[in-house]
């Protein structure tokens, strides 16, 4: 089992592989009950550090928009905003 230190340094695509992978072992079904326990909990912390990384990423997102004056300016990425510009 991994540490939470070395989970940080995983990729956001191993993360999601290794979650994948263990949802496909969950659900074939052969597997003990302490096995099964194991494999959800591990399941449980990459399914956590896969929304914290997109969290993050989302926070670095910026928008790039042209203002009043046809200037661009950056402007930060706001989850759930529909905006669009039909100015193009």
């Amino acid at each position: 089992m991994q540490n939470l230190q070395s989970m940080a340094k995983v990729k956001f695509e191993d993360a999601l592989k290794g979650l994948e992978d263990i949802i496909e072992r969950l659900e074939k079904g052969d597997l003990s009950l302490d096995k099964t326990l194991s494999e959800y909990e591990n399941g449980i912390k990459l399914y956590k550090q896969c929304i914290a990384m997109l969290e993050n990423a989302e926070k670095k997102i910026q928008i790039l928009m042209k203002d009043e004056n046809g200037i661009f300016r950056t402007k930060n990425f706001e989850a759930g905003n529909n905006e669009t510009d039909d100015s193009k």
